[in-house]
Parts: C-alpha cells; structure tokens; sequence
C-alpha cells in the first residue's frame, strides 16, 4: 500500500527515538550502581516561606522550561550510542543517535535535561556526571554548567537530522536579583532556579505563564500559525502580531477546517476565547 506523500512527509519530520540493543540495555543497568548522584531528587517546588531567605542569601540563576514537560538524563558512554531517560517512564530507556566527538569524549557523561514531546525539543540543563566524575553532589554550579557548555561546543555537533528531527539546546541562564524580575525575563513559561551551590536543590516555580489580554466579550478574531512538522498544531497571534501560545483545538470539525483552509495557503483567520479550565486559548471557529 502506497502512502499519501503528505502524510510520509509528517511522519518523516516526526522525531523520533530508537530503541537500545542487548549490549546498550546492559550497560544502562549498570548506570545507578556507578553513579547514584542521579537518583537524587533534582527539583522541589517553590515555596516563598521556606526559600525567600535562602535565595536572598545565596547565589541563584534561573531558566525558562517553555512548555509541559517531563524531566530526564541524557547518557554519553565512550563505547554506546546516546541514552535518553525519561523520567516519567523510567523503566523504559530509549536512543537519540547525536554526532559527537569520540576522541574529545572521555568515559561517561550524564547531563539533566527536559524533554517537551509535542515540541519535539530537548533541553539540556544541568551536568551530573563528567568524564566518568559524579560532580552534581560535590561542584558548584557555575562549574556543571562550564561543562555543559564545553559539551556543546566541542563535543557534540547539532545534526536535527541526524538527530531524527530532536531540536537540542543548552538552557539560558540569567542572574536571579528577584523571582518578579526573573518572571518578567522569562514570561512565557515555567521557570527554575538553580543554587550555584550543590548542597541546595533546583527549585521549581510553577504556573507562571505570559500575561494573557482580556476578553470581555467572548470571543476574538486571531489567527493560527501553524507550528512547523506538526500537523495539528498551531500558535494563536493576535492582529497586532503578539503571540499568545498554543491554540487548543478541541472538536474534529475545527481541525478538518484549519487542514483544508492550510491547504488552500489562505490566512488561518479564527475566533477563540481564553478558557479558564484548559488555561488557554480555544478555537470556536474557523473564519
């Protein structure tokens, strides 16, 4: 049975994992024996009552997690293709072949990252392990993330796709003078606080999302960008051109309409309304 060329081209830009082979699922179980710094909780929720003092007192950067998504490590050995854990389904191991360096590599680096699924996108946040060296319990921050960043410069070369279409991308730290200021920085997501020293933990300050306008009288005329290699995805934008996030399609007929009205190349012209119990933007319809 022959394929709809349009349907091969989405399932081609889809990223993808492998799954690990006899000789790779043996050595991953050999992993929390020899290095268990990476069983320790990486992150905790804010809370200003217990953390205020401490951030006050201490040396804090943070990063945005721009979209909902799931902890994990990234696994480097010298002799094995690159591991991703999930930690949301750990038990289940999985191959991101990357373009690296072998002879720069030495021994094994583990590095905490996020994966967002349905951007198809791996952050890389933090490292656990460098060069066989467990270093999350035992150096400070600045010097986990100088080795992420001689990772990224001169051991790993970004192929997305020989990456099976996973966008990689170091996370951007900024100084921490006040969480008001961090939120306005990095409007548009959660946001993490990292201690410069080990002994603290990655806090987690949730539900922080960009500034929304307000609607007072129903429904508003946007418009659908669609999100490049996912056929049902779009960003909503208003007509001034500020992007408002992720456009929630909710019915098969507002699907069907967007996919046809995509086809034709006009502009994707929708009513949508904020919607407290998704916390985003639905569309109602299809102009």
């Amino acid at each position: 049975m022959h394929r709809h060329p349009r349907n091969s081209k989405i399932q081609s830009n889809t990223p993808r994992f492998l799954k690990p082979n006899y000789q790779e699922r043996n050595w991953i179980r050999t992993i929390p024996d020899n290095y268990p710094d990476i069983l320790r909780a990486p992150a905790v929720s804010y809370r200003p009552e217990r953390d205020d003092p401490r951030i006050k007192a201490n040396r804090y950067v943070a990063f945005a997690r721009p979209y909902r998504g799931n902890q994990g490590l990234l696994i480097i050995g010298n002799e094995f293709r690159p591991v991703i854990i999930d930690e949301s389904q750990s038990d289940t191991p999985n191959i991101l072949p990357m373009r690296l360096d072998r002879e720069t590599l030495q021994d094994t680096w583990i590095f905490a990252i996020t994966l967002f699924h349905t951007e198809g996108l791996l952050q890389i946040e933090d490292c656990v392990v460098a060069a066989g060296e467990q270093i999350r319990s035992s150096k400070n921050f600045k010097d986990r993330f100088a080795l992420v960043q001689k990772f990224s410069d001169h051991i790993w070369f970004n192929d997305e796709r020989f990456q099976l279409n996973w966008k990689i991308q170091v996370a951007s730290m900024v100084p921490l003078n006040s969480i008001q200021e961090a939120i306005q920085i990095l409007s548009g997501g959660n946001i993490c606080l990292m201690p410069d020293l080990p002994s603290f933990r990655l806090l987690k300050v949730t539900h922080m999302a960009a500034p929304k306008p307000i609607i007072t009288t129903g429904p508003s005329d946007f418009k659908c960008i669609p999100v490049i290699g996912k056929p049902d995805l779009y960003d909503l934008v208003t007509s001034e051109g500020t992007t408002l996030g992720r456009a929630a399609i909710q019915t098969l007929s507002i699907s069907q309409a967007l996919q046809l009205k995509r086809a034709t190349g006009e502009p994707l012209r929708v009513m949508a309304e904020w919607n407290e119990d998704f916390e985003s933007y639905v569309v109602t319809s299809v102009l």
